[in-house]
């Protein structure tokens, strides 16, 4: 046996669309997969990923990430790395209302809000960070270690948190950057 999902069986497991030369690890847990993969991309071991997924050319989700696509779709594209122990959520239990909370509660008893979440082009995104719904992070993005991220986020920027606060604090060359994923997706 692979150490690696075949694309026959990745469209078993719900995807529409498999590209080639995907690194998926058999330790990858898939629930109620509807979505694609595109070409390239490596998925490393103990990764939970369920719902509405698009994947484009090569990404890498490093171990331990959990893509929660029940409550809108998590779109992550080309050239985006995301770090070890991250959470994105679509959909979140609102903790400010008195209401319960979970899967398990009727609709009516429970206050979520859901939506998407779009990781832009080349974007790199550190250890354990959170995303919640509806949040965009611009193309070529970068975000520290340890940050949860409630809001869009700027294209060329890098964020980090500060005094608890999620800051951008710099900007990244657009020139140079495009061109590196210019050559890196030569051929995708």
């Amino acid at each position: 046996m692979r150490d690696y999902f075949t694309n026959e069986e990745l469209l078993e497991i719900g995807f529409h669309s498999v590209g080639d030369d995907n690194y998926i690890s058999r330790k990858t847990s898939f629930y109620s997969i509807e979505g694609k993969i595109g070409s390239g991309n490596r998925i490393d071991d103990y990764c939970v990923i369920k719902g509405k997924i698009i994947i484009g050319n090569k990404v890498h989700i490093c171990s331990h990430t959990s893509l929660s696509g029940v409550g809108g779709t998590i779109t992550i594209n080309d050239l985006a790395g995301v770090g070890v122990n991250n959470i994105y959520y679509t959909s979140s239990d609102n903790m400010l209302v008195p209401a319960l909370c979970g899967p398990l509660v009727n609709k009516k008893h429970a206050s979520r809000k859901s939506g998407d979440i779009t990781i832009g082009k080349g974007a790199a995104l550190g250890g354990r960070l959170t995303i919640m719904p509806n949040v965009s992070v611009g193309e070529f993005t970068a975000v520290g270690l340890h940050s949860i991220v409630t809001r869009d986020l700027e294209s060329f920027s890098v964020y980090m948190t500060v005094k608890g606060d999620l800051k951008r604090v710099i900007s990244r060359s657009k020139k140079i950057l495009e061109s590196i994923a210019e050559i890196e997706l030569e051929g995708f």
